[in-house]
Protein backbone atom coordinates (compact mmCIF):
# COMPACT_ATOMS: atom_id res chain seq x y z
CA UNK A 1 0.00 0.00 0.00
CA UNK A 2 1.65 3.42 -0.82
CA UNK A 3 0.88 6.31 1.39
CA UNK A 4 -0.47 8.37 -1.60
CA UNK A 5 -3.36 6.13 -1.91
CA UNK A 6 -4.11 6.24 2.04
CA UNK A 7 -4.68 9.82 1.87
CA UNK A 8 -7.55 9.44 -0.80
CA UNK A 9 -9.56 7.69 2.18
CA UNK A 10 -11.09 8.70 5.05
CA UNK A 11 -9.85 7.71 9.24
CA UNK A 12 -11.82 4.90 9.23
CA UNK A 13 -10.78 3.48 5.78
CA UNK A 14 -7.21 4.11 7.23
CA UNK A 15 -7.88 1.97 10.42
CA UNK A 16 -9.10 -0.94 8.84
CA UNK A 17 -6.35 -0.86 6.35
CA UNK A 18 -3.95 -0.87 9.56
CA UNK A 19 -5.95 -4.00 11.16
CA UNK A 20 -6.39 -5.84 8.04
CA UNK A 21 -10.01 -6.10 9.09
CA UNK A 22 -13.08 -4.05 9.28
CA UNK A 23 -13.15 -2.88 13.30
CA UNK A 24 -14.93 0.21 12.30
CA UNK A 25 -17.69 1.56 9.76
CA UNK A 26 -16.58 2.96 6.38
CA UNK A 27 -18.47 6.03 4.84
CA UNK A 28 -19.05 6.52 1.01
CA UNK A 29 -17.11 9.22 -0.93
CA UNK A 30 -19.38 12.19 -1.88
CA UNK A 31 -19.60 11.75 -6.02
CA UNK A 32 -20.52 15.81 -5.40
CA UNK A 33 -17.03 17.03 -4.05
CA UNK A 34 -14.98 13.38 -3.57
CA UNK A 35 -14.71 13.97 -0.26
CA UNK A 36 -15.51 11.09 2.73
CA UNK A 37 -19.21 11.67 4.49
CA UNK A 38 -19.06 11.32 7.96
CA UNK A 39 -20.06 8.48 9.31
CA UNK A 40 -18.33 8.53 12.57
CA UNK A 41 -20.38 9.52 15.53
CA UNK A 42 -18.34 8.67 18.54
CA UNK A 43 -14.51 8.20 19.49
CA UNK A 44 -13.44 5.01 20.18
CA UNK A 45 -10.00 3.92 20.75
CA UNK A 46 -8.30 0.65 19.03
CA UNK A 47 -5.17 -1.01 20.74
CA UNK A 48 -2.43 -0.74 18.21
CA UNK A 49 0.09 -2.01 21.22
CA UNK A 50 0.66 -2.39 24.93
CA UNK A 51 -0.03 1.65 26.04
CA UNK A 52 -0.26 2.67 22.09
CA UNK A 53 -3.93 3.45 20.62
CA UNK A 54 -5.40 4.83 18.12
CA UNK A 55 -8.66 6.82 18.08
CA UNK A 56 -11.37 7.14 15.44
CA UNK A 57 -13.28 10.37 15.60
CA UNK A 58 -15.59 11.71 13.96
CA UNK A 59 -14.52 14.77 11.62
CA UNK A 60 -13.47 17.65 13.34
CA UNK A 61 -11.91 20.92 12.40
CA UNK A 62 -10.38 21.65 16.05
CA UNK A 63 -9.85 19.99 18.71
CA UNK A 64 -8.52 21.12 22.65
CA UNK A 65 -5.36 19.75 24.70
CA UNK A 66 -5.51 20.76 27.85
CA UNK A 67 -3.11 18.81 29.98
CA UNK A 68 0.12 19.54 28.41
CA UNK A 69 1.90 22.42 29.55
CA UNK A 70 3.42 24.91 26.99
CA UNK A 71 7.01 24.12 28.05
CA UNK A 72 6.44 20.28 27.37
CA UNK A 73 4.66 20.82 23.88
CA UNK A 74 8.33 20.39 22.31
CA UNK A 75 8.56 16.94 23.63
CA UNK A 76 5.40 15.89 21.77
CA UNK A 77 6.81 16.84 18.53
CA UNK A 78 9.13 13.79 17.89
CA UNK A 79 10.63 14.86 14.79
CA UNK A 80 11.93 17.86 17.14
CA UNK A 81 13.68 15.88 19.56
CA UNK A 82 17.47 15.50 18.19
CA UNK A 83 17.39 19.03 17.55
CA UNK A 84 16.31 20.31 20.95
CA UNK A 85 19.88 19.46 22.49
CA UNK A 86 21.48 22.07 20.17
CA UNK A 87 19.63 24.64 21.87
CA UNK A 88 21.76 27.07 23.70
CA UNK A 89 19.37 27.52 26.52
CA UNK A 90 17.01 24.63 28.71
CA UNK A 91 13.81 25.58 28.73
CA UNK A 92 13.89 27.35 24.82
CA UNK A 93 10.77 27.70 23.81
CA UNK A 94 11.88 27.87 19.96
CA UNK A 95 10.13 31.11 19.37
CA UNK A 96 12.42 34.01 20.12
CA UNK A 97 15.77 32.50 21.02
CA UNK A 98 18.43 33.57 18.35
CA UNK A 99 20.70 30.11 18.92
CA UNK A 100 17.77 27.32 18.62
CA UNK A 101 18.35 24.07 17.40
CA UNK A 102 14.59 23.91 16.23
CA UNK A 103 14.66 27.08 14.37
CA UNK A 104 18.13 26.09 12.71
CA UNK A 105 16.97 22.51 11.73
CA UNK A 106 14.23 24.39 10.27
CA UNK A 107 16.25 26.97 7.96
CA UNK A 108 18.17 23.90 7.16
CA UNK A 109 15.21 22.11 5.87
CA UNK A 110 15.04 19.36 8.18
CA UNK A 111 11.84 20.43 9.41
CA UNK A 112 8.98 21.48 7.53
CA UNK A 113 7.89 25.02 7.71
CA UNK A 114 3.90 23.41 8.26
CA UNK A 115 5.36 21.48 11.17
CA UNK A 116 7.09 24.71 12.67
CA UNK A 117 3.81 26.87 12.48
CA UNK A 118 1.70 24.14 13.88
CA UNK A 119 4.02 23.62 16.90
CA UNK A 120 4.22 27.51 17.05
CA UNK A 121 0.25 27.89 17.09
CA UNK A 122 -0.35 25.55 19.28
CA UNK A 123 2.57 26.24 21.68
CA UNK A 124 1.04 30.33 21.70
CA UNK A 125 -2.77 28.81 22.41
CA UNK A 126 -1.02 27.20 25.58
CA UNK A 127 0.17 30.00 26.67
CA UNK A 128 -2.67 31.87 26.27
CA UNK A 129 -4.77 29.77 28.15
CA UNK A 130 -1.90 29.18 30.99
CA UNK A 131 -1.86 33.15 31.61
CA UNK A 132 -5.78 33.18 32.03
CA UNK A 133 -6.05 30.05 34.70
CA UNK A 134 -7.23 30.69 38.01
Amino acid sequence: MHFQVILEFGKSTIINAIFDKEVTKEGEISTKNKKGKNTTTDIKLYELDKNTYIADTPGFSSFEITEIESSDLDKYFIDFKKYIEECEFVGCSHLKEEQCGIKKALEQGKISQERYERFCKIYNELKDKEAHKW
